[in-house]
């Protein structure tokens, strides 16, 4: 069953990038847009706490 979930996600994946690929060109700029500004987070975090 897991593998079927697995292979269906793939799946649904590549047919949005096909079918839509600027919303799925902005959803990924947005996802690394986030994990951007919240690695600048932690690293802020860390150099306030050490420093």
């Amino acid at each position: 069953m897991d593998k079927i979930i697995k292979y269906a996600a793939i799946a649904f994946v590549i047919f949005f990038v096909v079918t839509a690929p600027n919303s799925a060109a902005g959803i990924v700029h947005r996802a690394f847009g986030w994990l951007h500004s919240w690695g600048n987070g932690v690293s802020e975090f860390v150099s306030n706490t050490v420093g």
